[in-house]
């Protein structure tokens, strides 16, 4: 029974983080220097708390890694380029 809890923990945590991106964004609608360093510092928020939820549900591997890496790079050259 704690597993799922600690799991919907872990992603209402995601949510809430990805809720603070999109707002910051929209706030500093105008400097797309600080909507550029919201999204990058997001991507790399994203890979921490990949690492951190799969550590704990130990199911953490190098593809895994590689795959939200990859995922948060995509978000982040789509996001940046649709800024443009």
């Amino acid at each position: 029974m704690k597993k799922p809890i600690r799991s919907i923990l872990d992603y209402l945590l995601l949510a809430i983080l990805t809720s603070i991106a999109i707002i910051a964004v929209l706030y500093f609608n105008g400097n797309k220097f600080y909507q550029e360093i919201t999204i990058i510092g997001y991507s790399i928020l994203y890979i921490v708390w990949a690492i951190i939820h799969h550590s704990k549900e130990k199911s953490l591997h190098a593809r895994i890694v590689l795959e939200y890496v990859l995922f948060a790079l995509l978000g982040c050259i789509i996001t940046i380029g649709l800024l443009k």
